[in-house]
């Protein structure tokens, strides 16, 4: 792996921070992996976990590829607007943040090509996709399927409405949410009792957090990730009280904002179709316990029947 590029260092008082610039930075490992992590994922080069590994990955600021056990992904361009992954092997969790149909994420997986244009959820594994929650598009044929939709190239091209269940992969990818948006508020706290640092700056970009190990996302105002936990500025942060610090697997440190809003994620039962569930590759320990996401987060949440999901433009 090369070395990390970055073109801003920050010092405070208690934790250095880093701001990246391009899609690739391996953000996490657990057990065997080709990758380490703070490392960049060259375009083009096969990244790979073992048995019982996971690898989590940055995309643009805000969005995560989290791969499960015995996988493999490629990042074909790293390019912040246009970025495309590839799954080759196994099963991978992407969160979604900042997508559009201007500007999508494209994503390759067996025959299948396709182009995530909302924020949220997305599983992918042996050539099926499964929108948890947003909108996907079909680069083949332009037609969009929203939440509740399969997308499979078994037995022929097949898109049909599913009742989902959570994986070990994506109940995985949530708990990282969760440890990620408490090292969030420590982050944005540590940068609030910074003197003269022009906070009103650093809006949704990543920062290199030591005391978590890991790339920490810093929104724009108002941010729930997919799982409906809260992100916050530093303008967001009283401007009194410590930085804080982050306990790697112990309870929660500090309240992360939990509460309102929110999208539906893993286990929504959309009705209609039958039953999906994809690899549940995942590592054998998940870190820290996690705050409960707002109501519309919940796991198992029901949506019923085929409402509030677009089948073609």
């Amino acid at each position: 792996m090369s070395s990390l590029m970055l073109v801003l260092l920050l010092q405070t008082a208690t934790t250095q921070f880093l701001v990246s610039t391009k899609a690739g930075l391996v953000n996490y490992v657990q057990g065997p992996a080709s990758v380490k992590p703070a490392t960049v994922v060259p375009q083009g080069q096969i990244v790979q976990s073992g048995q019982n590994g996971a690898i989590e990955i940055l995309l643009n600021p805000g969005s995560y590829l989290r791969m499960g056990e015995n996988s493999k992904v490629v990042l074909d361009n790293v390019d912040l607007y246009d970025i495309t992954a590839r799954l080759v092997e196994g099963s991978m969790v992407i969160t979604a943040n900042g997508f559009d149909k201007d500007l999508p994420l494209k994503i390759g997986c067996g025959d299948l090509k396709l182009e995530i244009i909302k924020d949220g959820i997305y599983l992918f594994s042996d050539g099926k996709a499964v929108v948890v929650d947003g909108k996907i598009r079909d680069a083949a044929n332009g037609l969009i399927y929203g939440k509740g939709y399969m997308v499979s190239t078994d037995k022929g091209y097949r898109a049909q409405k599913v009742k989902t269940f959570t994986t070990a992969l994506e109940l995985w990818s949530q708990k990282r949410d969760a440890d990620i948006a408490r090292a969030n508020l420590n982050v944005a706290r540590s940068l609030r009792q910074t003197p003269n640092l022009p906070i009103t700056s650093l809006l949704d970009v990543w920062f290199w957090y030591p005391a978590f190990g890991s790339f920490i996302y810093l929104p724009g105002r108002g941010y729930r990730s997919p799982y409906g936990y809260r992100y916050q500025t530093a303008g967001e942060v009283p401007s009194y009280g410590g930085g804080g610090g982050f306990s790697g697997g112990g309870g929660p440190v500090a309240n992360a904002g939990n509460g309102g809003g929110g999208s539906n994620s893993s286990g929504s039962n959309s009705g209609g179709g039958g039953s999906v569930g994809l690899s549940s590759g995942v590592p054998a320990t998940t870190g820290a316990s996690s705050p409960t996401p707002s109501s519309g987060a919940q796991a198992g949440a029901s949506t019923g029947g085929h409402n509030n999901t677009v089948l073609g433009r």
